[in-house]
């Protein structure tokens, strides 16, 4: 089967994952990985893995307006956030990103830690209680400090869930 990797990445934590997946898939199906700006058209994929960093609780803008053009796919959504998968944060992420994929032909989708940009935190900084409570901003402060990369053993298990699920879709 051929295969479609489409990612955007703001701090390389999204194309580190985006780079494993290929790795594990590219010697079971013919695979192609390319950042969203050089996206080709896609019809000529029978799947596609899109991923994204997350802004605001589900993919960051580009990849959300992308999403939409993709149609009659199978289709799968992977992403990075500042926060860990099991956290109160994370399990939204998953909600959000479950739902994006409904009245699709689902490939699942899978999240990993991502190391947030330290602009981004700066920013957070600067917000002021009319905008985020004093409470919410120093949460997500807190959080944004402690994010990581994803190990290269979180990264893997993202790649071999995606190769299970295309691997049932072959059968």
């Amino acid at each position: 089967m051929k295969g479609l990797i489409i990612y955007s990445s703001k701090t390389g934590n999204t194309k580190r994952m985006a780079e494993k997946i290929y790795e594990v898939l590219k010697d079971k199906q013919q695979m192609t990985i390319k950042d969203i700006r050089d996206a080709p058209e896609v019809e000529q994929f029978d799947f596609i893995l899109l991923g994204a960093w997350i802004d605001r609780g589900t993919l960051e803008t580009k990849t959300l307006k992308f999403l939409k053009t993709i149609k009659n796919k199978k289709l799968g959504l992977f992403a990075t956030l500042g926060a860990m998968p099991d956290s109160e944060h994370g399990r939204k992420v998953i909600k959000n990103l479950q739902d994006l994929l409904k009245d699709r032909d689902s490939l699942g989708q899978y999240i990993c830690p991502g190391l947030v940009d330290p602009k981004m935190i700066e920013k957070l900084k600067g917000i002021t209680g009319l905008v985020v409570p004093k409470k919410i901003k120093e949460k997500m402060i807190e959080t944004s400090l402690k994010s990581r990369k994803a190990t290269e053993e979180e990264l893997l298990k993202a790649a071999n869930y995606f190769a299970e699920n295309i691997k049932r879709l072959a059968n």
